[in-house]
């Protein structure tokens, strides 16, 4: 399993959430709470930043549209 921050839009709000994707790529699931950027350390904090820049380089989800698939092909 894989994950990534991603930007998603739930109705009129864009909002960075964790998505999770199983081996095939798919999404498995999001975190239920947008994430909110944060470290240990500055250094921390400035990788945790780039991880948000990259969401926004990504295509925008729309939560009403995500299809969820399972985790593993067994399930």
């Amino acid at each position: 399993m894989t994950w990534n921050y991603r930007v998603i839009a739930d109705k009129e709000v864009f909002r960075i959430h964790e998505v999770y994707y199983n081996d095939a790529g798919d999404i498995t699931a999001i975190s239920e709470d947008p994430i909110v950027p944060e470290g240990e350390t500055l250094e921390e904090l400035k990788g945790d930043l780039e991880y948000y820049f990259a969401a926004l380089k990504s295509p925008v989800l729309k939560k009403d549209e995500i299809k969820f698939a399972s985790m593993t092909e067994d399930d």
